[in-house]
């Protein structure tokens, strides 16, 4: 924790551009800005930013490596901890526009790194918060809106990062909404979309918990 707090004091701001108190319904537009430039100078594996509404404890930097194994042991600075970092898939694009990006994070047990995604399987608190965002190196913000949550095995499918074509995508997709615990009524997710798998532990070593967000819109911060 104390890790991660140092890094988002000196490499993250935040700041409220549009306060309106004239209604309850009303939410304050925060800028959300990473210095990438000071975090790739520490580490060139730095390719993104993860955070939520809520969980707000979840927001991180996004680290690859050359396999999956390099950061589940290591911090930004490439030392030991426990915890890790938060990284994709090292077989993924770092640009974030696969059809599918599979990020990885530990269910630590004081509910840091991926520890609070099981709040997930919740369907009201999916409701009240369906939203995540990845900042990327190259200046954009991606929005996500959860559409399923779902336990899967440790070797299955879910973890499948690239398709034939668009009908094989589309059946993925369809597995996905198979069996899960949780899917949004408020989104349609085809295959001419994009989306981020978000994977942890759950304590079984058997079982992964998963849950799955779409693109629903990206800009250029600052335009």
């Amino acid at each position: 924790d104390e890790e991660y707090e140092k890094i988002k004091q000196e490499f993250v701001t935040e700041k409220v551009i549009d306060e309106n108190e004239s209604s309850a319904e009303e939410v304050e537009k925060v800028a959300f800005e990473v210095d990438f430039d000071s975090l790739l100078a520490i580490n060139s594996d730095v390719i993104g930013w993860i955070r939520f509404d809520e969980p707000a404890t979840i927001s991180y930097p996004i680290m690859q490596g050359a396999d999956n194994d390099y950061y589940l042991k290591r911090s930004l600075e490439k030392k030991y901890l426990s915890a890790g970092s938060i990284f994709i898939d090292y077989q993924n694009d770092d640009d974030f526009k696969d059809d599918n990006t599979v990020i990885y994070g530990h269910n630590m047990k004081n509910g840091s790194m991926f520890g609070q995604l099981k709040k997930f399987k919740n369907a009201e608190f999916c409701k009240s918060y369906p939203y995540f965002y990845i900042n990327t190196v190259d200046g954009r913000e991606i929005t996500y809106q959860i559409f399923a949550v779902k336990l899967v095995g440790d070797t299955s499918s879910t973890y499948d990062k690239f398709y034939s074509d668009k009908e094989e995508f589309q059946q993925y997709l369809n597995d996905v909404y198979k069996s899960a615990v949780y899917t949004s009524p408020d989104v349609t997710v085809s295959s001419d979309d994009r989306i981020v798998t978000l994977s942890t532990c759950t304590g079984d070593e058997s079982t992964r918990l998963v849950v799955f967000g779409v693109v629903v819109n990206e800009v250029m911060i600052g335009e």
